[in-house]
């Protein structure tokens, strides 16, 4: 975010972005995210966060898929 961009928000929007960011990286913690390649995760920007947020739950179901097909092939 610009530096322009960041002086326009109101306390409200930078509280929400503070939330959001908390969420995100408590939602990565469960899935045992901690670190993005030579980077902890608490020190990502919200724009990073919410990239690496979405590249992780494809990764999830992905897992999900597979782990199901092979459920389905073994008759379970």
């Amino acid at each position: 975010m610009s530096v322009e961009a960041a002086e326009s928000l109101t306390p409200e929007q930078i509280k929400a972005r503070k939330e959001r960011r908390k969420q995100l990286i408590d939602v990565l913690n469960r899935f045992g995210v901690t670190w993005d390649r030579d980077r902890p995760v608490k020190d990502l920007s919200l724009a990073e966060l919410e990239h690496l947020n979405i590249r992780e739950r494809g990764y999830q179901a992905k897992i999900y898929t597979r782990k199901m097909r092979e459920e389905e092939k073994l008759g379970y």
